[in-house]
């Protein structure tokens, strides 16, 4: 998973972020005022740390208080920056509780922490525990939710769970899609899982939340070759967009709405490129086939074209690819 600790390849130092920034935040998150797009679009004609902060706060408002509307605000949000075109949302606010003080202070000590802490597996584990320190009815609410996106019902009922172990994968073929996983896996450094599914509860969660989860854990890397997602942090995030828009991976939209809130206080150079590679992902993962039913393991022996064409997966135009490319052209 990604993060926003690193600025050109150097560490950032930890922040300081004042009280009075925080309340504003936090009074921002809870209540889940201002519409997505126009504040997206907004970013796209200028970038302000009050838009920032309230964009990141919305994305937040979504993940942490009402799962029900995150469709709807990543896709004003996706529009709004990609086209500065803006719709009006097809779902209200709510009035729910906001996260609890505990949630709060875990959540600033670690936009506060040294940028190893958000590093990507550090930080995903960092995102998973803040989900702990919510309401359980939480949980709930996610999952019913879950159901609603294309494919989500039908892969749940199947509960197909492969157990990809990479290290099987060592002596496949380079150009099919198993030798590319081990290949990817060992840029990653996930020759195993980092996170086990039995150390974090999902056979706890409500159904089919521990399910989902289960899944994306162990087909990650396949996702991220398929779909296209190199290990470039941008790239990861990028994928984590695409994940929570196949279908509204809670950890995913917390590492999110973590990333944007840390993007919006330390207000890094070149930070539209963290804008663009979220939304679309996003707007990736929209267009993209759901993919979480389907049986990687039978794919394996299969060039990695043949299995895009058999998924209906166009790769994704990574926008830091973009920006290499047409910096290397400027350095000749």
């Amino acid at each position: 998973m990604p993060h926003a600790g690193t600025q050109g390849g150097r560490s950032m130092p930890a922040l300081t972020i004042e009280d009075s920034v925080r309340q504003a935040f936090q009074i921002m998150a809870v209540g889940g005022r201002g519409d997505a797009g126009a504040l997206a679009a907004g970013l796209r004609r200028d970038v302000t740390g009050l838009g920032l902060r309230a964009l990141a706060a919305k994305l937040l408002h979504v993940s942490v208080c009402t799962p029900e509307r995150l469709l709807d605000v990543y896709d004003a949000a996706a529009h709004g920056w990609l086209s500065g075109q803006v719709y009006p949302p097809s779902t209200r606010n709510t009035r729910d509780n906001g996260p609890p003080d505990a949630f709060w202070r875990d959540f600033w000590k670690l936009l506060e922490g040294a940028a190893a802490e958000r590093r990507r597996v550090p930080f995903t584990r960092a995102a998973i525990r803040l989900t702990r320190l919510l309401d359980k009815q939480l949980d709930e609410r996610v999952a019913a939710t879950a159901l609603d996106y294309r494919g989500a019902r039908e892969a749940a009922a199947k509960g197909l769970l492969e157990h990809l172990d990479v290290r099987e994968l060592a002596h496949a073929a380079p150009s099919h899609l198993g030798g590319l996983i081990y290949r990817e896996a060992m840029l990653r450094e996930q020759q195993q899982d980092c996170i086990h599914p039995a150390e974090w509860g999902f056979d706890r969660m409500p159904p089919p939340l521990g399910y989902l989860n289960a899944r994306i854990l162990e087909s990650h890397v396949a996702w991220a070759v398929v779909g296209g997602y190199s290990h470039a942090e941008l790239d990861e995030l990028a994928l984590a967009a695409f994940q929570t828009a196949q279908f509204g991976h809670h950890y995913s939209s917390v590492v999110l709405a973590l990333t944007m809130a840390t993007v919006a206080i330390e207000r890094p150079a070149g930070l539209e490129i963290v804008l663009e590679s979220v939304f679309r992902g996003w707007l990736h993962g929209r267009q993209t086939p759901p993919l979480l039913g389907v049986a990687w393991r039978e794919l394996l022996d299969l060039p990695l074209d043949a299995v895009r064409q058999a998924l209906g997966v166009v790769p994704f135009a990574s926008p830091l690819a973009a920006a290499v490319r047409l910096s290397a052209r400027g350095a000749r």
